[in-house]
Parts: structure tokens; sequence; C-alpha cells
């Protein structure tokens, strides 16, 4: 499980992170916007933990920047009092639960598990070591998350909705590229990259008809 901390105040920002590390969770602090959009662009996470009124880009920014590519992986607004007019905005932008500052440890923990139980009924098993999250559109290999490009995580999403099934060639652009010039990242290279980082060959080809991903 990764977390992605922004949060401008420093020590909040580490107390969060102590507090993930004792939940065994992996996690990222940072405390201005400019660095959590690039962390955003670059890693893959699990939850977003964001305070609203941060330096560089606010937190309803960031939200709306998330929402864009991501749109169920867990999202927990941090407000001060001041700022609970921001709290409708936020929800109609995606964010699933907030929190107000001042706030004990246990509340956010309680709060956590109940977000990451409502993503664990999206959870399709492919095989013991192997999983897929709809939710966080990511594969779960030997309980660790297996990074994917956007237009990876639309080719997988579309397959597992389709599980056991073909897929046409057409169907798959159509919902990967969503309108864009095919040609600029052929379908082919796109298999054969994902193929390279998903264990147990489970994407298959039937000539001219499309892909299926099966279930063992």
């Amino acid at each position: 499980m990764k977390v992605l901390i922004i949060e401008d105040d420093i020590q909040l920002n580490q107390a969060l992170t102590e507090f993930f590390n004792i939940k065994k969770f992996k996690s990222i602090g940072v405390t201005n916007g400019l660095d959590a959009i690039n962390m955003i662009d670059n890693k893959t996470f699990n939850l977003y933990i964001i305070d609203i009124n941060i330096p560089e880009i606010s937190g309803l920014d960031i939200l709306q920047y998330i929402r864009k590519t991501e749109l169920d992986t867990p999202i927990i607004i941090i407000t001060a009092s001041l700022e609970i007019e921001n709290l409708s905005v936020a929800f109609k932008n995606g964010c699933n639960e907030y929190i107000k500052k001042p706030f004990h440890l246990k509340e956010l923990d309680i709060r956590i598990n109940k977000l990451l139980k409502m993503s664990t009924k999206n959870i399709i098993t492919l095989n013991k070591e192997l999983d897929y999250n709809l939710n966080t559109e990511e594969f779960i290999y030997q309980q660790q998350a297996l990074t994917l490009r956007y237009k990876e995580k639309r080719f997988c999403t579309l397959m597992i909705e389709n599980i056991n099934n073909y897929v046409t060639f057409e169907r798959i652009y159509d919902y990967v590229w969503e309108g864009e010039i095919r040609e600029n990242y052929p379908l082919r290279q796109l298999i054969s990259e994902l193929r390279r980082k998903l264990p147990n060959n489970i994407i298959h080809t039937q000539v001219k008809m499309g892909y299926i991903i099966k279930q063992i």
C-alpha cells in the first residue's frame, strides 16, 4: 500500500509518515503542490492524503488533477475549520472522505479502513499470486502493486471487465486511445511492454479476433 501525504505542516506531515510506517504502508510526504504533482506523475499510489491549503498549487487543484486519470483511488482531504466551505467543492471533484484539523490519528485510521474495505469489493483474482484492483486500476502480484502507465491501465481495466472473453482490436483502440491518433503508440507495442511487466503470460492473442485475459 503506497500513500502520498500532501501537507505543508512539517510536524503533521512527519506524524502522518510515522503513522503509516506503523501500519506497514509505504508513504511519501511532500509539503507543496508542485512536488505533489511531480510525485503523482511519476509514481503510483493507493491512497492520497491532501491538505486543502498548501503552497504553490492548492489541494483542490491537486484533487482535480488526480481525478483526470484516477477515478477510484481513495482521497482523504484535510481541512481547517475556516476552510469548511471548500468541502462541497472537494466532494464534487471526487474526494472520498475529509477530516478536520485538529484530529486524532485513530479517527484517521477509522476513515482509512472504511475506504480500503470499500475498495476491496472490486478485487478480481486471476490466480493464487495475481489480483487486479478495478478501483486503483493495478495488478497486485505477490502482494506488491505493479506500476502501469495510463494507457496500460486503460487496456487492463477493459480486459478485466471482460475477463475470459475476447475483446476486439477496434474496441481496444476506441477505449484505450480515446480518439487519439493510434500511430503514436501502436497496440502491439503496448502489449509487448505489458507482457514484460506482467507475470504468467496472462495476455493471449487470437488472430483476427483480439486479446483475452483468462482466470486460471
